[in-house]
Formats: structure tokens, sequence, C-alpha cells
């Protein structure tokens, strides 16, 4: 588990929101700060898709329109981040991650106590201390 993940508060400028992600590629979104109350994620598929969205895409019933600068104004972090946030406890077991993130297609997840980050976990950090354990 990364015990320190990369947090931005929710009224951050989408500037240091682009920073981050440029370093970390992803940022963990808290409720203010000093706060590690957490309230939502960003990826860097998250702040492609409002650079440079897909086409509005036509349905039987109305029109999809994605998140897009050319849309509306992102001004904060709260305006793109994705909620509700995918997390488990300090005591989930690997099987257990591993299936939640099956389960809801992501790549990392929030160790979470009391509602508050803690830590993250991802695919990586797991397949890197598989390969560190394994004699």
């Amino acid at each position: 588990m990364n015990h320190e993940p990369p947090l931005i508060e929710k009224n951050s400028p989408m500037c240091e929101v682009a920073d981050i992600i440029c370093k970390e590629s992803h940022v963990w979104v808290v409720e203010g700060e000093g706060s590690r109350k957490i309230v939502g994620f960003i990826s860097e598929k998250d702040l492609l898709e409002i650079i440079s969205p897909l086409p509005k895409k036509s349905y039987t019933i109305g029109v999809i329109r994605p998140k897009s600068l050319r849309h509306t104004e992102f001004d904060k972090a709260e305006d793109v981040m994705t909620r509700p946030v995918i997390k488990c406890h300090p005591l989930t077991t690997v099987e257990e991650a591993l299936n939640i993130m099956a389960g809801h297609r992501v790549r990392r997840l929030a160790v979470t106590e009391n509602g508050e980050i803690i830590g993250e976990v991802s695919l990586n950090i797991m397949i890197s201390t598989y390969f560190k354990t394994k004699p």
C-alpha cells in the first residue's frame, strides 16, 4: 500500500489538478485543506476526456453529452472528479481488493478508515509486491 497518495482539495483550481496529474497520473480529491475525507478521484483519462472529448452520441432517447471544455467550464477539482470513490478497508484481502477492482473496472482503490483516506493500493503495487516476495 502506498501510504502517501496524491491528494488535492475539491476547491483546487484545474491548473493544480493538471500539475499533479502530470506527475502522478491520478489524484484523490479530499473535502478541504487538512482534511483526509475522500470525496472523489481524478485520473489522466478524466482530464484527457474534458480536453479532447468524444463526439456527442445519439441514441434512441436523447443525446449523451460527455464532459468537455467545449460545453462548459471546469474551474475546480470537484467539477471533474469521479464519484463515488471505489475504496476498501485496511483489512481487505488481496483477493477481495482484486475482485473490487475487477467488478468496478478500476486499477486503484482508496484505502479508507472512517471515510478518510489512509493510503491507496493499485494493480502495479500488487504485481510488484507479488514478484518481490516470490522465491
